[in-house]
């Protein structure tokens, strides 16, 4: 039986009642939905998405701050977790794939503008990444901060090495040096932090290059 609070006036249930509907919340929003027993098929279709969903939610996890701020921008205003949004984004472009050229490294958020083009040169164990602004912009917006952010190559069905490397660079002209990478393609990213004209903070989406360090 459902657990209820203020049964008169129905305020609140909590789970099944005669094996028919299930009560409960999500985020605060309570709910209402069908009695069914989960299934588990093992069809490779399935097995495919499992996959690459662990992998993405795994990734998320370890992601540094710098690289999660986006997202936390993109949900605002949404019923939707960050790492959630993350997922909801990769798991179409990158369910099937050999690899990971369709990363997406930031959703945009605020109407902030991407930049024009980025440049990945390789150094010892790292990677310098040369990010072009561009030259026109709306009245009063400014740039806060250029973000570029790294993850090894691989396939998002098997892949284990997870660790994203992301930095900024607050002034021009925005290079940006992620260390500490090991010798193997790397996808990276380049997006923008905007400062609007109503003082609201802006992401752009994401552009991407690749690079291996020597």
């Amino acid at each position: 039986m459902p657990k209820v609070t203020a049964p008169l006036l129905s305020f609140d249930a909590r789970g099944q009642i005669g094996k028919t509907q299930v009560y409960s919340s999500w985020k605060g929003r309570p709910y209402a939905r069908r009695y069914t027993i989960p299934a588990n098929p093992q069809s490779a279709e399935q097995t495919l998405t499992r996959n690459c969903f662990s992998f993405l939610q795994a990734t998320y996890k370890l992601a540094p701050p710098l690289f999660t701020a986006a997202w936390e921008s993109y949900i605002k205003g949404k019923v939707l977790t960050s790492r959630n949004a993350f997922t909801k984004f990769n798991l179409p472009v990158l369910r099937g794939e050999a690899d990971l050229a369709n990363f997406q490294f930031s959703p945009g958020s605020m109407g902030g503008l991407p930049p024009t083009s980025v440049v990945a040169t390789p150094a010892a164990d790292s990677l310098s990444v040369a990010i072009t602004v561009p030259s026109v912009v709306p009245t009063g917006w400014t740039i806060q901060a250029a973000v570029a952010a790294s993850i090894a190559d691989q396939d998002p069905d098997t892949g284990v090495l997870t660790t994203i490397v992301a930095g900024e660079d607050l002034t021009a002209a925005y290079v940006i040096v992620l260390a500490g990478l090991d010798e193997v393609l790397h996808q990276v990213g380049a997006w923008l932090r905007w400062v609007r004209s109503d003082g609201i903070i802006a992401y752009s989406p994401a552009i991407v290059t690749t690079g291996t360090p020597t």
